[in-house]
């Protein structure tokens, strides 16, 4: 008995301890619904990188268990929580750069928003890494709509409209004021409030998390122009990373692209089921003319340019308009 129990301890004195550091789960932390395909595809994700490892990496997917972003920002920080799938906004209080991924009207289609993703991913990995973080891959929301309490069918409506803005995010605050639009701060769980109470009658999110949430009930206008993708980016802090193989690394990029790439199919997807389900209990979607859409844009177009050196720094704004009309053979 004694002689086993000799062999027992020998053997764990040989193991490393950076393969029980390897074998530690890593916490998921993101704000999708449960249920929602957003949390469905990240539990199969974490699925496929244990079976793919051997067991070796094993998320524990914690959606919207863990608060709002910024509790989950901080809880990364501390290490309590080791990835996270990231809204731009969450990602524009860690760095500024990715505010170019939100810029109104910037991009006219997904095709379009993964070039330009493509093209300034470096650059994105950088702004990560400065704070100790490892991008994994894009997640895909679906295309921000205004939905409102009465109908819209130009930006003057919406500038009379009492919009919505994520609460912290003071430089998209600023940009509504100045463009002469009415921003109401407001944190996401204080939404459907706002909705009922009137503090508020107008919101842009994608049609799918709509759907999700009900906010058509209180908002049953839909006003079909695509305002921007809303991209979340995939993230593991560089103490998870570090702790993993270089083969257990490989298999985490490669399986997180599958999940990114999964994601860019399957959302718009959603979001037209969504928007046909939502007219058959009362939306009405609202559809300018050919002429109506061009001066949006053309108005839009001046918006956004706003956000160069302010919002955007110049030389990431400057870049992503770049290879975005690259893109578009301009």
């Amino acid at each position: 008995m004694m002689r086993l129990l000799r062999i027992a301890i020998a053997v764990s004195l040989l193991v490393s301890p950076a393969l029980l550091l390897a074998q530690r789960p890593i916490t998921l932390g993101s704000i999708a619904p449960p249920n929602s395909l957003w949390d469905k595809a990240l539990k199969e994700m974490a699925s496929d990188l244990q079976q793919v490892t051997n067991r070796r990496v094993r998320l524990r997917v914690a959606s919207s268990s863990q608060g709002d972003e910024a509790t989950i920002v901080r809880r990364l920080k501390l290490n309590s929580t080791q990835a996270a799938l990231l809204s731009q906004t969450a990602l524009a209080e860690i760095d500024p750069v990715f505010n170019v991924l939100g810029m109104p009207f910037f991009f006219q289609s997904d095709d379009e928003a993964r070039h330009v993703l493509s093209a300034l991913r470096s650059t994105f990995e950088d702004a990560l890494a400065d704070q100790g973080f490892v991008l994994i891959g894009w997640g895909h929301t679906g295309w921000a709509h205004f939905f409102t309490a009465e109908p819209v069918s130009t930006l003057e409506d919406l500038r009379r409209a009492k919009i919505f803005t994520s609460a912290g995010d003071d430089a998209m605050v600023q940009w509504y004021k100045e463009n002469g639009f009415d921003p109401v701060p407001l944190a996401v769980t204080d939404v459907a409030m706002g909705l009922n109470t009137g503090l508020i009658n107008a919101y842009p999110l994608p049609p799918y998390a709509v759907m999700l949430v009900q906010y058509y009930r209180s908002a049953p206008h839909m006003l079909d122009v695509p305002l921007a993708p809303v991209i979340n980016a995939l993230l593991v802090t560089d103490r998870a990373w570090d702790r993993l193989s270089s083969e257990d690394q490989e298999a985490f990029l490669s399986i997180g692209k599958e999940f990114e790439d999964n994601q860019w199919d399957e959302v718009p997807r959603q979001d037209r089921e969504a928007i046909d389900l939502m007219r058959g209990r009362g939306l009405t979607v609202s559809i300018p003319n050919e002429a109506a859409i061009v001066t949006f844009r053309q108005t839009a177009d001046k918006l956004t340019s706003s956000m160069r050196g302010t919002m955007v720094p110049q030389d990431i704004y400057d870049l992503a308009l770049r290879e975005r009309n690259s893109f578009r053979g301009q």
